[in-house]
């Protein structure tokens, strides 16, 4: 359209696509343009102060959201068998992140420790050599039921020591965050070499 606006609703359609009242009769060709210039000059007034609006509404709606769902957690408790997906958590803080995958899985659930967190294995019986925290597993809704072994531990591609070994260690759900670099972690770099030549 020529005056750039176009209906939205709930916008009044008459008055977002003329921006001035509407003419009662034919009109001529300077009283056309002193209307086309009348919704132009009206359009950037009108298209500021629908901005303002909506921007104020949306943070007051999400400050009405976070606080109505302040205390809200929702508590899963996955047992043997259960697909979940895994929150990604190594992407958190790369700043390339919407493009990553934000869900690992699905995955099988193992077993459930003490402490809450999961031991899980992926969809080929290779098990997760670390716990991982109940706050990073969701569940994986299949569109078709996925068929799982009826004896779940001996599908496993671990034995039974290594499946002991998993569950009661303590390291908990640790994953490479990007904060250390793993290539010169353990390399003195600020050293000189000068003492090692005398």
């Amino acid at each position: 359209m020529v005056t750039g606006a176009y209906p939205t609703l709930p916008l009044d359609v008459t008055e977002a696509t003329w921006l001035v009242e509407l003419p009662d009769r034919v009109l001529t060709d300077d009283e056309l343009i002193g209307f086309r210039a009348k919704a132009l000059a009206k359009h950037k007034t009108h298209v500021d102060e629908m901005r303002t609006r909506v921007s104020e509404d949306k943070i007051k709606q999400l400050l009405q959201y976070e606080k109505d769902h302040k205390a809200v957690i929702k508590d899963y408790t996955f047992k043997l068998g259960d697909l979940i997906l895994v929150r990604n958590t190594a992407i958190e803080k790369s700043l390339d992140k919407k493009m990553k995958a934000r869900y690992l899985g699905p995955m099988i659930v193992i077993r459930r420790t003490e402490g809450g967190s999961y031991v899980i294995a992926e969809l080929n019986g290779a098990l997760w050599q670390q716990k991982v925290g109940a706050f990073r597993c969701v569940p994986y809704y299949a569109r078709e039921s996925i068929e799982l072994p009826e004896n779940v531990l001996e599908w496993l591609d671990i034995s039974a020591e290594g499946l002991m070994k998993v569950i009661n260690s303590k390291e908990e759900d640790i994953e490479w965050t990007g904060e250390d670099d793993l290539t010169f972690g353990n390399m003195k770099l600020g050293e000189s070499h000068s003492s090692n030549e005398e």
